[in-house]
């Protein structure tokens, strides 16, 4: 998932607290990666928790899905 950390900080989404939870302050998403696959959650109260408790909406195993998610969410 190095890939997706890569593309991430290319787009100006930053780990914070380096627990492998992606935020940018402008989107209201929280993307969390994993060796395995990667999730994208609506961020909740980034006040508290920067979307460690938000709802799962999709989730990625692969670069291309999350280059695509995000060209058709977030268009940037």
């Amino acid at each position: 998932m190095d890939h997706c950390e890569t593309f991430l900080r290319s787009k100006n989404w930053i780990d914070k607290d380096l627990d492998s939870r992606y935020i940018n302050v402008n989107h209201p998403y929280a993307v969390l990666i994993s060796e395995d696959e990667g999730q994208i959650t609506l961020r909740g109260n980034t006040g508290f928790d920067n979307g460690q408790n938000g709802e799962e909406i999709f989730t990625f195993t692969s670069l291309k899905e999350l280059q695509e998610w995000y060209e058709n969410n977030i268009g940037e």
